[in-house]
């Protein structure tokens, strides 16, 4: 994930959660899977966007950099934001002139080993100091770190008085991977309602993996026989025995017993359910499938449904109404009436009945739109070649 993400609905409102707990006077640990924590080109695009919103507002913000000759974590501080007069406390660096109502930005993948992993004492400190005084005239801190450098809280809270975590931790929904995928170049192999089934395909097996949903998108043909050896040569991660298990709505952050696994990116929420990586669904050959059916049911029964309408007015107008309407009363048990909703079965056997041979392509155009609706009823996705066949047979009722 690069700086697009941002601009996203989910992870923007996320950035903007982290610069709103400056308005409330506490410093911020904006806590990352270690997958992303360890990305710089994520981090980098995380603490710009942050600085953006900052300065959106007119508050200053600065970031924090590693500088050479640094002896200790308060020293890189001292040095990033403070010209003259550096302090030799952190109570002195809070409150010092040239840094009030000042933000101060850290990654913690920007810093050397050493500092790194004081981060959390020093935060610990930060916090501890911050209780006493105006926060609105002292320095405020927003450090973009993993789960390991996050201070420990009184009581295994997730904030104390002056300081707050705020987790990467159901940012991304299922509008945020379509957007994403929306705004990439176009394959021009697929076009119409064929390319629409691969993009709800894309956003259904990727789910919140953003990175995923871009390689599918420029790689995937469409065919679904194709996907599993894509998701296998994607990453392999391992899977937690999730089980689909309903979150609570307000959850801030991932169970205990899933951290590892939301470290390395196999689990996330995804709409207020825990959910594995989409990857992990080329094991899955059952899931995957019905996750195929799923992107294509979106898409397909709302496009057959108004050929099946088509279909009908086009056998109104062939045979007559009132001659549809005696086939319909007369040779079906129980007797069908012809101004309701009659279902595509029934209109195909229609055409079988009474067109047959003399419009090929009217009884093409029913078989294609009878069968597909008949997999999907009971659930099995269509190849690529069937779909392009549904299309392309039903282009005499357009």
């Amino acid at each position: 994930m690069d700086e697009r993400v941002w601009r996203l609905p989910g992870p923007r409102g996320f950035v903007r959660e982290v610069v709103a707990e400056h308005r409330r006077g506490r410093h911020v640990a904006t806590v990352l899977p270690e997958a992303l924590s360890s990305d710089a080109i994520f981090t980098d695009s995380l603490a710009v966007a942050v600085l953006d919103d900052f300065a959106n507002q007119s508050v200053v913000a600065r970031r924090v950099f590693q500088v050479v000759g640094s002896g200790s974590l308060l020293q890189t501080f001292c040095q990033a934001l403070i010209f003259d007069d550096q302090p030799a406390t952190i109570p002195d660096l809070l409150n010092h002139p040239e840094v009030r109502d000042t933000v101060a930005v850290v990654v913690a993948g920007d810093l050397r080993a050493p500092d790194r992993n004081d981060l959390s004492r020093f935060l610990h400190r930060v916090e501890l100091e911050s209780h006493a005084g105006d926060p609105g005239r002292r320095l405020s801190i927003v450090a973009i770190l993993g789960r390991n450098q996050l201070p420990n809280f009184a009581g295994g809270a997730s904030s104390d008085i002056a300081m707050t975590s705020i987790w990467w931790w159901a940012r991304v929904a299922r509008w945020d991977v379509a957007a994403h995928v929306a705004g990439l170049p176009e394959r021009g192999d697929l076009t119409g309602v064929l390319e629409d089934v691969r993009a709800e395909t894309v956003v259904e097996v990727a789910r919140w993996d953003l990175d995923l949903a871009e390689q599918l998108s420029a790689t995937w043909s469409g065919e679904p026989g194709d996907l599993p050896s894509l998701l296998k040569d994607w990453r392999i991660v391992p899977v937690p025995a999730v089980g689909g298990h309903r979150l609570s709505v307000d959850a801030l952050r991932p169970p205990e017993l899933l951290l590892e696994s939301w470290d390395e990116r196999a689990v996330e929420s995804w709409h207020h359910y825990q959910c594995v990586a989409g990857c992990a669904l080329a094991a899955e050959p059952e899931r995957l499938s019905r996750v195929l059916w799923a992107a294509q049911a979106r898409v397909l029964l709302p496009w057959i449904e108004e050929r099946r309408a088509d279909l009908h007015s086009r056998l109104t107008e062939k045979l007559g109404a009132a001659r549809l309407a005696s086939v319909l009363h007369e040779r079906f048990d129980p007797p069908m009436k012809a101004d309701s909703l009659v279902e595509i079965g029934t209109l195909d056997k229609v055409v079988r009945m009474i067109i047959g041979a003399t419009d090929v392509e009217l009884r093409d155009a029913a078989r294609r739109l009878r069968d597909a609706r008949n997999c999907l009823a009971h659930m099995q996705p269509l190849s690529l070649g069937e779909q392009a066949n549904l299309l392309a047979a039903c282009q005499c009722l357009l």
